[in-house]
């Protein structure tokens, strides 16, 4: 049978809402998702869960939200402000008045940019006596400004997280090209991995963050995730030294700071990505997980 991929007369959301992937809303970056995209993205936590080495039971669900304190603390919102969604509430003295800005007041939680900033507060202050794994998974903001379809303003993302010394995290965050290489050609994507940047570095990092190209701290697996799309970053793999060591004040053993390495998946992109490569039905996508797209679609019937 014929592989139907996106049409593009539409653009990539009309295709997707008109083929009951997903749903939009009257926000730009903001969809719904439908039990069938719904479908994939649980069959693709299975196979990431699997991907993990360290044979971990599967991620911790993170809250969407996250202190305050934490974000300053990393100084996420020194470095990019404008990506950053803070959560407002009204007073409560005054929630007859809802169209009214001066009633809302600032809390003490920010839409979480990334799900990691759920995990440093939790080994905060310490010195670790050895190496911590983490396995995480939650929504996430950040208020991109484009419209185009996977500039998305909320979304899943799923990582993996070391927490240790520097040999050893650099080394883990290397250990993982070749799984991700295999995960993604077994899935039958199309992909190319390129160096990049990203905001870890707060303000005190202006160097580091100018040279984070040239020490190879960042890596993104950039596929296609419609027609008209030349790549988008679906996955990244990330060594953050010892930046948010120092500042949430870890230490590890008798080796100073601790250091930290990430690998994140951004879970809707990917789905899109395999929509883009497999088309629409789902009969003629390959195996995910040992039980084929199609068999995902049966159950969900």
């Amino acid at each position: 049978m014929s592989n139907t991929r996106i049409a593009t007369a539409d653009g990539p959301l009309d295709h997707l809402t008109s083929a009951s992937w997903v749903k939009p809303t009257s926000v730009p970056g903001l969809i719904g998702c439908t039990p069938k995209f719904e479908g994939i993205l649980s069959t693709l936590q299975t196979v990431l869960t699997a991907v993990n080495p360290h044979g971990m039971a599967g991620p911790f669900h993170c809250a969407p939200v996250v202190p305050l304190e934490t974000i300053d603390r990393a100084q996420y919102a020194d470095a990019f402000p404008q990506l950053l969604g803070s959560v407002h509430a009204l007073d409560t003295q005054k929630a007859d008045q809802l169209a009214s800005d001066r009633h809302q007041r600032a809390t003490d939680v920010v839409l979480a940019p990334a799900v990691c900033y759920s995990v440093y507060p939790e080994i905060a202050d310490r010195r670790l006596e050895q190496e911590q794994h983490f396995d995480v998974f939650g929504y996430c903001y950040r208020h991109e400004a484009s419209a185009e379809y996977g500039r998305f303003r909320a979304f899943r993302m799923r990582e993996f997280i070391l927490v240790g010394g520097q040999t050893s995290t650099w080394e883990w965050r290397d250990n993982w090209f070749d799984p991700c290489d295999q995960l993604f050609r077994s899935l039958g994507l199309k992909f190319t991995v390129v160096a990049a940047s990203d905001p870890f570095f707060g303000p005190g990092d202006q160097f580091l963050r100018a040279s984070q190209l040239e020490q190879n701290l960042k890596y993104e697996f950039i596929a296609p995730v419609h027609p008209e799309d030349e790549g988008t970053a679906v996955a990244s793999a990330n060594y953050h030294r010892g930046h948010l060591g120092e500042r949430f004040a870890i230490q590890f053993a008798d080796n100073g700071v601790a250091h930290s390495a990430c690998i994140a998946f951004g879970l809707e992109r990917l789905v899109s990505a395999l929509i883009h490569v497999h088309g629409d039905d789902l009969a003629n996508w390959p195996e995910l997980d040992g039980h084929g797209a199609a068999a995902v679609d049966g159950r969900m019937g």
